[in-house]
């Protein structure tokens, strides 16, 4: 889910781990030449986005290096049926997949200043679109992932330290 920590934890989990760190987001916005996602959502639709997403994450899943890396995938990811299925291969093939979740009282706190770069995706407010997502969302969340990392926690270093026993399991 948006919010829940995904790069922030991802990139110090990744250098304790001595792995790569990869966010799936920034991989999508060069393959599709922007400069934002919300510009991308804006002016490409999500659709574009969603389709460069499924494409950068089946390149990077299929590169012999990418074994001791850590990828933040988008939170969207799983609720496109392309990006499920290619998550769904990977899992087949030994990718271990950990959902970083985090409650919606946590994840609306730290989004209430700004959502950054996220596109609005439902019309509605803030903790109303969050609310709607996560439950929409869920289900691909909690069929996918081999481990549940609880990232409600103030400090992205507790969460790391939850993500690299996962990762290292």
């Amino acid at each position: 889910m948006r919010g829940a920590g995904k790069t922030t934890v991802g990139k110090i989990a990744a250098t304790r781990l001595g792995w790569e760190f990869i966010d799936l987001d920034d991989r999508v916005l060069a393959s599709l030449g922007g400069t934002s996602v919300r510009d991308v959502f804006a002016q490409r639709g999500e659709q574009a986005w969603r389709a460069g997403e499924a494409s950068a994450l089946t390149s990077l899943l299929a590169s012999p290096h990418a074994r001791r890396t850590l990828v933040a995938v988008g939170a969207g990811a799983p609720d496109d049926a392309r990006s499920r299925a290619i998550l769904e291969a990977a899992r087949g093939s030994g990718w271990r997949i950990i959902w970083l979740a985090a409650g919606l009282a946590a994840i609306t706190q730290r989004l209430s200043a700004s959502l950054g770069d996220r596109a609005a995706l439902t019309g509605l407010g803030a903790i109303e679109e969050l609310a709607r997502l996560d439950e929409r969302r869920r289900p691909a969340y909690t069929a996918l992932a081999d481990q549940v990392v609880d990232g409600s926690a103030d400090s992205p270093d507790a969460v790391a330290g939850e993500l690299v026993r996962a990762a290292s399991g």
